[in-house]
């Protein structure tokens, strides 16, 4: 009986180390060639193909990736030290500032990094000193871009935080230890979570365009923690913006209690400004929407939550189900104007008139459902429609005005709220300020902005064609 184990894994290097420029890369090339052998070990009675591929993975992951790794950064890094050693230039990139450098050999440091192949363990890796000015540096850690600290690859890292973003801690440590190698405590996670700064939602001036857009605001409660350690009731702010293109851009997210008017301050204090014509979209959370008015000059009241919220309104006030629906329905109707599709200029003056028209109309029939609620003592909801009625067709109005068209309902950011209620309601509580903000940053961005998520972290991780591998099988004996 013959078993395939972790302990049949031989390796063997041979390094050729030649600065060459390859026929379809402009950069010169650093080449290695590393010769491994495999022994496999079956057994003669017969093997399971699960079994072969299970030992595969378990090998992979434990002893082959994390060794090839090593084995490759090593000798990147014998080859910076032959070359410290004969005097040769170093890499741009890894070399010494100083305006006449003299590089000599400083003894070595060890590093331990995790990547998603496992945890790449180098015992040690050259150090340099400039006789001229002091300076000791580690030229493979800047060739590489490590930073002075750093203990996870970014790539890693990119794949925790979407991992956290979407499940618990203690859910994405062990998605994480089933997709890859590395094998952490979710308290580490929810360390490297509280440390990134891929969170950052930088909004330069200009970001909106020329155009007025679309400003989206909505919040929602979470279970947090409070200063001194008690259950208390979190609190999440988000604005999101979209361009009159189509694109989506976070604005923001607020999660230290602050109201909508410090938000105001904040973003009028930051010099933040929206062209002309902005359109606000939100529900009728109260003080919202005045406190947002210097950012967005229109607004529409989403209609979604006019006709829900209109149900809840009435019951406060012991509204019966048989006379809650048909004012429901009554609404409904009233809200219901269609705009014509096509291009603003090739629409004739006369259906404008028409819509203008309706709009009118629309407003006197809500004046009679407002009244007819009323008589039957239903005051909050009077209360409730008073309030929402100047803002129901801003669409409309805006249509009218500029030509521009705009949703009726906030579902988008709603969509957006579901996305990081989940995270933080159902699969997260006791969260403070600063973990809440981070979470939801990352969720707004993921959901939002997908494109400029993936661009940063190809940014980050600097993949730019400088690293190409083969893998060929030479033979089988």
């Amino acid at each position: 009986m013959f078993w395939l184990s972790s302990r049949d894994w031989d390796l063997k290097k041979e390094s050729i180390f030649e600065m060459l420029l390859l026929p379809h890369m402009r950069i010169p090339k650093m080449q290695c060639n590393i010769t491994t052998s495999l022994i496999v070990s079956l057994s003669e009675n017969g093997f399971g193909l699960d079994e072969l591929v299970y030992r595969m993975k378990e090998l992979a992951n434990k002893k082959a990736f994390p060794q090839l790794l090593e084995t490759i950064v090593l000798l990147v890094d014998e080859n910076l030290r032959l070359r410290v050693m004969l005097k040769q230039p170093l890499p741009e990139k890894c070399g010494c500032t100083c305006e006449h450098p003299d590089l000599v050999l400083d003894g070595g440091m060890p590093r331990k990094i995790r990547t998603r192949l496992g945890i790449v363990e180098l015992p040690r890796i050259t150090r340099v000193k400039c006789k001229h000015c002091g300076k000791t540096f580690a030229p493979l850690a800047l060739m590489c871009g490590l930073e002075k600290h750093q203990t996870m690859s970014n790539e890693l890292a990119k794949l925790v935080l979407e991992q956290c973003a979407q499940e618990s801690y203690r859910v994405a440590t062990g998605n994480i230890h089933e997709m890859t190698a590395a094998k952490e405590s979710h308290s580490t996670f929810r360390r490297w979570v509280l440390k990134t700064d891929a969170d950052e939602i930088r909004m330069p001036e200009g970001t909106m365009g020329a155009l007025p857009g679309v400003l989206y605001a909505d919040g929602t409660k979470c279970k947090g923690i409070g200063a001194d350690g008690h259950a208390c009731k979190g609190d999440v702010k988000v604005l999101l913006g979209v361009r009159n293109e189509g694109t989506v851009f976070p604005i923001g997210t607020w999660t230290g209690h602050e109201t909508w008017q410090d938000i105001s301050d904040q973003l009028t204090k930051r010099q933040v400004k929206f062209p002309d014509g902005t359109i606000l979209v939100c529900d009728g959370e109260i003080g919202l929407a005045e406190s947002l008015s210097k950012l967005a000059s229109d607004e529409q009241r989403c209609q979604w939550h006019v006709h829900r919220d209109l149900y809840h309104a009435m019951r406060v006030n012991d509204g019966r189900i048989e006379d809650v629906r048909p004012m429901q329905e009554r609404l409904r109707g009233i809200m219901a104007i269609e705009l014509p599709k096509g291009s603003f200029a090739q629409v004739p003056e006369d259906q404008k008139a028409s819509i203008k028209a309706k709009v009118e109309q629309a407003e006197k029939d809500l004046d009679v459902l407002i009244s007819d609620i009323g008589s039957k003592g239903y005051a909050v909801a009077v209360n409730y429609l008073e309030r929402a009625k100047h803002a129901m067709f801003g669409y409309v109005q805006r249509w009218l005005a500029l030509g521009l068209v705009c949703p009726r309902a906030s579902s988008f950011i709603e969509r957006t709220m579901r996305a990081i209620g989940r995270r933080i309601k159902k699969l997260g509580y006791n969260w403070k300020d600063e973990g809440v903000g981070k979470i939801a940053r990352i969720v707004l961005k993921l959901f939002a902005t997908e494109g400029e998520w993936e661009e940063y972290w190809r940014k980050r991780m600097g993949l730019n064609q400088s690293v190409m591998l083969n893998f060929k099988v030479l033979e089988v004996r």
